[in-house]
């Protein structure tokens, strides 16, 4: 499910209009990314967004 989400928002990312930026790397990982405003293919106006990615996904453990 990972690998086809990450697909799924990769090519999502191609058509639309919406740019990531890298704009640094913390001392754990992870990557700062920031998305400009930008309009959509309905003219709406999409605000500006700062996201975070982590280094290292964590699957849960089950308990028995």
């Amino acid at each position: 499910m990972g690998w086809s989400q990450d697909l799924f928002r990769a090519l999502w990312r191609s058509l639309s209009r919406e740019v990531k930026e890298h704009v640094g790397t913390d001392q754990f990982g992870n990557k700062y990314y920031y998305i400009p405003q930008y309009k959509n293919w309905r003219g709406q106006t999409i605000r500006e967004k700062r996201i975070v990615e982590a280094a290292k996904k964590k699957k849960k453990k089950k308990k028995k």
